[in-house]
Protein backbone atom coordinates (compact mmCIF):
# COMPACT_ATOMS: atom_id res chain seq x y z
CA UNK A 1 0.00 0.00 0.00
CA UNK A 2 1.37 3.45 -0.82
CA UNK A 3 1.96 6.48 1.34
CA UNK A 4 -1.09 8.71 1.00
CA UNK A 5 -1.11 12.50 1.21
CA UNK A 6 -4.22 14.67 1.42
CA UNK A 7 -4.26 18.38 0.58
CA UNK A 8 -7.28 20.64 1.02
CA UNK A 9 -7.86 24.25 -0.04
CA UNK A 10 -10.17 26.25 2.25
CA UNK A 11 -11.33 29.82 1.69
CA UNK A 12 -12.26 31.76 4.82
CA UNK A 13 -14.10 34.78 3.46
CA UNK A 14 -12.96 37.97 1.78
CA UNK A 15 -11.01 39.51 4.67
CA UNK A 16 -9.04 36.43 5.77
CA UNK A 17 -6.37 34.63 3.76
CA UNK A 18 -7.20 31.10 2.58
CA UNK A 19 -5.57 28.10 4.23
CA UNK A 20 -4.08 24.88 2.95
CA UNK A 21 -4.56 21.82 5.13
CA UNK A 22 -2.48 18.70 4.56
CA UNK A 23 -1.32 15.41 6.08
CA UNK A 24 0.67 12.33 5.10
CA UNK A 25 -0.17 8.73 6.03
CA UNK A 26 2.06 5.68 5.76
CA UNK A 27 0.98 2.26 4.50
CA UNK A 28 -0.42 1.35 7.96
CA UNK A 29 -2.49 4.56 8.05
CA UNK A 30 -0.29 6.11 10.73
CA UNK A 31 0.74 9.75 10.51
CA UNK A 32 4.01 10.65 8.85
CA UNK A 33 2.88 14.29 8.85
CA UNK A 34 0.25 15.10 11.45
CA UNK A 35 -2.57 17.23 9.95
CA UNK A 36 -1.38 20.81 9.55
CA UNK A 37 -3.03 24.03 8.49
CA UNK A 38 -1.07 26.91 7.00
CA UNK A 39 -2.34 30.35 6.05
CA UNK A 40 -1.43 31.18 2.47
CA UNK A 41 0.97 34.09 2.06
CA UNK A 42 2.53 33.25 -1.30
CA UNK A 43 0.69 30.44 -3.07
CA UNK A 44 3.59 29.01 -5.11
CA UNK A 45 6.10 28.95 -2.25
CA UNK A 46 3.51 27.48 0.14
CA UNK A 47 2.66 24.68 -2.31
CA UNK A 48 6.37 24.02 -2.92
CA UNK A 49 6.98 23.86 0.85
CA UNK A 50 4.13 21.37 1.27
CA UNK A 51 5.44 19.16 -1.54
CA UNK A 52 8.98 19.28 -0.11
CA UNK A 53 7.71 18.28 3.34
CA UNK A 54 5.69 15.41 1.88
CA UNK A 55 8.55 14.15 -0.30
CA UNK A 56 11.05 14.43 2.55
CA UNK A 57 8.99 12.19 4.84
CA UNK A 58 7.51 9.81 2.27
CA UNK A 59 9.39 6.54 2.20
CA UNK A 60 11.54 6.05 -0.86
CA UNK A 61 10.68 2.36 -1.30
CA UNK A 62 6.93 2.97 -1.09
CA UNK A 63 4.89 4.68 -3.81
CA UNK A 64 3.22 8.01 -3.08
CA UNK A 65 -0.38 8.98 -3.82
CA UNK A 66 -1.59 12.54 -3.41
CA UNK A 67 -5.29 13.34 -3.25
CA UNK A 68 -6.56 16.90 -3.08
CA UNK A 69 -9.75 18.93 -2.78
CA UNK A 70 -10.02 22.23 -4.58
CA UNK A 71 -12.71 24.43 -6.01
CA UNK A 72 -13.11 23.40 -9.63
CA UNK A 73 -12.70 25.88 -12.44
CA UNK A 74 -16.24 25.23 -13.69
CA UNK A 75 -17.61 26.70 -10.46
CA UNK A 76 -18.65 30.16 -11.64
CA UNK A 77 -18.07 32.30 -8.55
CA UNK A 78 -14.71 31.03 -7.35
CA UNK A 79 -11.96 33.35 -6.23
CA UNK A 80 -8.91 33.82 -8.43
CA UNK A 81 -6.62 32.31 -5.80
CA UNK A 82 -8.80 29.18 -5.67
CA UNK A 83 -8.37 28.67 -9.40
CA UNK A 84 -4.61 29.34 -9.10
CA UNK A 85 -4.37 26.68 -6.38
CA UNK A 86 -6.26 24.18 -8.54
CA UNK A 87 -4.04 24.91 -11.54
CA UNK A 88 -0.77 24.88 -9.54
CA UNK A 89 -1.49 21.65 -7.69
CA UNK A 90 -2.41 19.84 -10.91
CA UNK A 91 0.74 21.21 -12.56
CA UNK A 92 2.97 20.03 -9.66
CA UNK A 93 1.36 16.59 -9.63
CA UNK A 94 1.74 16.21 -13.40
CA UNK A 95 5.38 17.31 -13.19
CA UNK A 96 6.10 14.60 -10.59
CA UNK A 97 4.02 11.96 -12.44
CA UNK A 98 1.58 11.75 -9.53
CA UNK A 99 -1.50 13.12 -11.28
CA UNK A 100 -4.20 10.50 -11.75
CA UNK A 101 -7.74 10.92 -13.06
CA UNK A 102 -9.12 10.43 -9.54
CA UNK A 103 -6.58 12.61 -7.67
CA UNK A 104 -9.13 15.35 -7.08
CA UNK A 105 -11.95 14.66 -4.65
CA UNK A 106 -15.23 15.88 -6.10
CA UNK A 107 -17.42 16.08 -2.99
CA UNK A 108 -16.79 16.09 0.74
CA UNK A 109 -18.97 14.11 3.11
CA UNK A 110 -22.05 15.81 4.50
CA UNK A 111 -24.56 15.32 7.33
CA UNK A 112 -25.14 11.70 8.37
CA UNK A 113 -22.16 10.27 6.47
CA UNK A 114 -19.82 12.90 7.94
CA UNK A 115 -21.19 12.33 11.44
CA UNK A 116 -20.75 8.55 11.10
CA UNK A 117 -17.24 8.99 9.67
CA UNK A 118 -16.20 11.38 12.47
CA UNK A 119 -17.57 9.00 15.10
CA UNK A 120 -15.62 6.11 13.58
CA UNK A 121 -12.41 8.15 13.52
CA UNK A 122 -12.93 9.23 17.12
CA UNK A 123 -13.55 5.67 18.31
CA UNK A 124 -10.41 4.56 16.46
CA UNK A 125 -8.29 7.11 18.40
CA UNK A 126 -8.12 9.73 15.66
CA UNK A 127 -9.13 12.98 17.32
CA UNK A 128 -11.38 15.03 15.08
CA UNK A 129 -13.91 16.27 17.63
CA UNK A 130 -11.72 18.64 19.64
CA UNK A 131 -12.18 22.31 18.87
CA UNK A 132 -9.93 23.27 15.97
CA UNK A 133 -9.49 19.68 14.79
CA UNK A 134 -12.64 19.21 12.71
CA UNK A 135 -10.66 19.52 9.48
CA UNK A 136 -8.86 16.25 10.29
CA UNK A 137 -11.96 14.22 9.37
CA UNK A 138 -12.11 15.95 5.98
CA UNK A 139 -8.42 15.21 5.34
CA UNK A 140 -8.97 11.53 6.15
CA UNK A 141 -11.97 11.48 3.82
CA UNK A 142 -9.90 13.05 1.04
CA UNK A 143 -6.93 10.72 1.61
CA UNK A 144 -9.02 7.54 1.52
CA UNK A 145 -11.54 8.75 -1.08
CA UNK A 146 -14.50 8.47 1.28
CA UNK A 147 -17.60 9.26 -0.73
CA UNK A 148 -21.21 8.64 0.24
CA UNK A 149 -21.14 5.13 -1.18
CA UNK A 150 -17.63 4.29 0.08
CA UNK A 151 -17.96 5.36 3.74
CA UNK A 152 -18.45 1.79 5.09
CA UNK A 153 -15.49 0.49 3.05
CA UNK A 154 -13.23 3.31 4.22
CA UNK A 155 -14.23 2.85 7.86
CA UNK A 156 -13.51 -0.87 7.49
CA UNK A 157 -10.09 -0.09 5.98
CA UNK A 158 -9.18 2.21 8.90
CA UNK A 159 -10.53 -0.31 11.42
CA UNK A 160 -8.45 -3.12 9.92
CA UNK A 161 -5.31 -0.94 9.92
CA UNK A 162 -5.81 0.11 13.55
CA UNK A 163 -6.20 -3.50 14.70
CA UNK A 164 -3.42 -4.84 12.46
CA UNK A 165 -5.72 -7.14 10.52
CA UNK A 166 -4.57 -8.13 7.05
CA UNK A 167 -7.11 -10.85 6.43
CA UNK A 168 -10.61 -10.79 7.91
CA UNK A 169 -11.73 -13.91 9.73
CA UNK A 170 -15.35 -14.58 10.61
CA UNK A 171 -14.64 -13.44 14.16
CA UNK A 172 -13.04 -10.19 12.93
CA UNK A 173 -15.99 -9.55 10.64
CA UNK A 174 -18.37 -10.00 13.56
CA UNK A 175 -16.36 -7.49 15.64
CA UNK A 176 -16.37 -4.99 12.79
CA UNK A 177 -20.12 -5.34 12.26
CA UNK A 178 -20.64 -4.73 15.97
CA UNK A 179 -18.40 -1.64 15.76
CA UNK A 180 -20.20 -0.32 12.67
CA UNK A 181 -23.64 -0.93 14.20
CA UNK A 182 -22.54 1.08 17.23
CA UNK A 183 -21.79 4.02 14.87
CA UNK A 184 -25.26 3.95 13.36
CA UNK A 185 -27.02 4.04 16.72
Amino acid sequence: MPNIAAIRWVTRGEKKPPVIQYMLLDDNLDYLIYPKEIAVTDLETDIDAIFQAIEKLAWKNSPLEIHFKSINQSYGRHRKDSFQFHRLIKKRLAKKNLLKPNSRTALLLKKDNLRRFKSALYLLDIDCKTKGCAFIAHLWAIALKATRSRVPLVIKKIWKARYGITRMTQQDLQKFLEFYTHLSA
